[in-house]
């Protein structure tokens, strides 16, 4: 499995496909955002059409033989049904660092909320003993 992810790899993709052993190719589209100079816009339209060219380029390389399969991401301005529509044939719906960043916040957020927790028990026992005097 290749990945192509900068504009040399989306203008080659064809050739990368078509390598023998090569049986699939990921397409990475912030990487291609970010080679294409629109760093973190990957639903820019310049890099839309690129990456369409290369999807096609991986595509085309499978007439008449085994080619490669086609895989992407799944993102916000790219749905995984949109994907499908274009042919891809693996579609992974996240990546490491988004799943890294997710979990990050999500602890972050259950700690916050578990020191507002305790400063409202806090509160409430001392609310408590305020009363009870």
């Amino acid at each position: 499995m290749c990945q192509v992810e900068t504009v040399d790899g989306a203008d080659k993709a064809a050739e990368i496909a078509a390598v023998d052993g090569v049986d699939a190719i990921q397409m990475g589209p912030l990487d291609l955002s970010a080679s294409l100079g629109y760093l973190w816009d990957p639903g820019h339209k310049k890099v839309k059409g690129v990456l369409r060219e290369a999807e096609k380029a991986v595509l085309g390389s499978s007439e008449g033989k085994k080619g490669a399969f086609l895989c992407g991401f799944a993102m916000p301005h790219d749905p995984p049904e949109e994907l499908r529509n274009r042919g891809y044939h693996m579609v992974s719906g996240t990546v490491d660092t988004g799943l890294f960043c997710s979990a990050a916040v999500e602890d972050v957020l259950r700690f916050k909320r578990c020191l507002k927790s305790e400063v409202v028990e806090e509160e409430e026992e001392e609310e408590k003993k305020y009363w009870s005097e």
